[in-house]
């Protein structure tokens, strides 16, 4: 004797497979949907990137590092957050997610350049620096890091070149003497300044002077030597 189930059970148990696996594809489809979906690396290149501009110096450039790894993280649902850590000119930036949650770490390059004065063309040791010997130039700040440099052509103009310089150089304060002032044995007028009130007198100078030196001269009425300092207005004496 056959001892299959009726002909009419059949339909019933094919209609509760179908539910189940329609359950199934339900429940599993978004899952998969969003295993498929991967991060946009451009879109976390230009969260960082802003998040740098923000932070850098005027006139900085902003150059990122490898963002590949971003295309191995599932996609972000929320808005990235960035923290830049670091000392420039590089940093590290933290892109992170909250939903997923992920972090991927980018390297920051921040370029800051400012306007120098270089030489415009080659200027041979002990020549006198005039207008058309210098430029203005825009330069990476860490080409001339830690070095004092000028910013205006007219703060060189007239000084001594202490060394040769080739077109194109950086020009520093040690590579050129402020021009001479005062000789020896000059007669100079001093203004003395103490307080509100302006004097002044008439002396001898017994060194010679460049701006910003500090130099002996003699009093030319009464023969009493002092020191003054040589400034690109003339010679002073600031007694406040």
């Amino acid at each position: 004797m056959s001892t299959s189930p009726p002909a009419s059970r059949w339909p019933a148990r094919r209609n509760n497979t179908m539910r189940f696996l329609a359950f199934i594809m339900l429940v599993c489809w978004p899952l998969a949907a969003q295993a498929q979906t991967k991060q946009d690396p451009q879109a976390v290149a230009k969260a960082v990137q802003q998040a740098a501009q923000n932070l850098a110096p005027p006139g900085a450039s902003v150059s990122l590092g490898p963002v590949k790894g971003a295309a191995y993280m599932p996609a972000c649902t929320v808005p990235l957050t960035v923290t830049l850590s670091g000392t420039a000119p590089y940093e590290q930036a933290a892109a992170q997610c909250t939903s997923p949650q992920w972090t991927l770490y980018v390297t920051v390059t921040l370029a800051q350049s400012e306007a120098v004065v270089v030489a415009a063309k080659p200027v041979n040791a002990g020549q006198t620096i005039t207008a058309a010997d210098l430029m203005v130039k825009q330069l990476p700040v860490q080409s001339f890091a830690g070095r004092q440099v000028f910013s205006n052509p007219t703060q060189i103009e007239g000084a001594s070149a202490l060394m040769s310089l080739g077109t194109g150089m950086i020009i520093t304060q040690n590579d050129v003497q402020s021009p001479l002032v005062v000789k020896a044995g000059q007669l100079v007028t001093v203004h003395v300044y103490s307080g509100g009130v302006e004097l002044s007198l008439d002396a001898v100078a017994d060194q010679p002077g460049h701006v910003g030196d500090t130099i002996l001269l003699t009093n030319h009425s009464s023969g009493r030597r002092f020191s003054a300092q040589v400034t690109a207005t003339g010679v002073v004496v600031r007694l406040d």
